[in-house]
């Protein structure tokens, strides 16, 4: 499992190809979609879908799209996730963290909350919120944990090197999974957190140390000052 933490930086949640020639981009904004009702009227015969057409190249086969890299801004997607699921009843705080392969979102319910709703049901809602914004391959674990907010915050506000950051993430979701409810399977192949099986087995196995350096926030912003 993978972490790479420099990904918190990267370019436009858009799908594009890197800038080569003759290489196509498709873009699609959802910071546009987030601010829609404070954009002024424009020309309602300029959309701004993403649209591509390609005819079949005999070459697909012989690493020709090899050097296409396609790459989703990280900070964009953190900031819809926590702004949709902060909208939900209840929800009164989100912090989300959005690497190149998990989101870990930590969320708060609001005290004065009336309405009681079962803390499963509350954690699929933020989740599927989530899952609603990223592609598809990625894992999302959720936490209720106020203890577990500083973990969540200090994965993005730490600088380490990547095995830390590796040991800060996995030592985070193993929390979190232990500590919180994490919805419902999202279908029969895959866990709450949308792990197969073999994932799931391979988590487990892992030896995952417990007290990461990215929990000390003050000694890590030290450093930085």
């Amino acid at each position: 499992m993978k972490k790479h933490a420099a990904f918190l930086l990267a370019g436009a949640l858009t799908l594009g190809a890197c800038s080569l020639p003759d290489t196509p981009t498709v873009d699609t904004d959802i910071e546009q979609s987030a601010a829609a009702d404070t954009l002024e009227d424009t020309d309602t015969t300029e959309n701004h879908f993403g649209f591509s057409t390609k005819v079949a190249n005999p070459n697909d086969g012989e690493g020709e799209n090899d050097n296409i890299a396609y790459k989703m801004n990280l900070q964009v997607a953190a900031d819809a996730i926590s702004r949709f699921s902060a909208s939900l009843p209840g929800i009164e705080n989100v912090s989300t963290v959005v690497t190149d392969e998990e989101v870990l979102i930590s969320y708060q319910v609001a005290q004065d909350y009336d309405h009681e709703m079962d803390p499963n049901e509350m954690a699929d809602q933020v989740k599927k919120n989530a899952l609603s914004v990223i592609p598809r391959w990625y894992h999302v674990y959720v936490t209720d944990d106020p203890n577990l907010r500083v973990n969540v915050e200090s994965i993005a506000q730490t600088h380490l090197n990547d095995g830390d950051m590796e040991d800060a993430i996995a030592s985070t979701i193993k929390l979190m999974r232990e500590s919180s409810p994490q919805g419902y399977p999202i279908d029969e192949g895959e866990n709450a957190n949308g792990e197969t099986k073999d994932e799931e087995n391979d988590m487990a196995e892992e030896d995952i140390d417990l007290a990461p350096a990215a929990m000390d926030i003050p000694a890590a912003k030290s450093l930085d000052a």
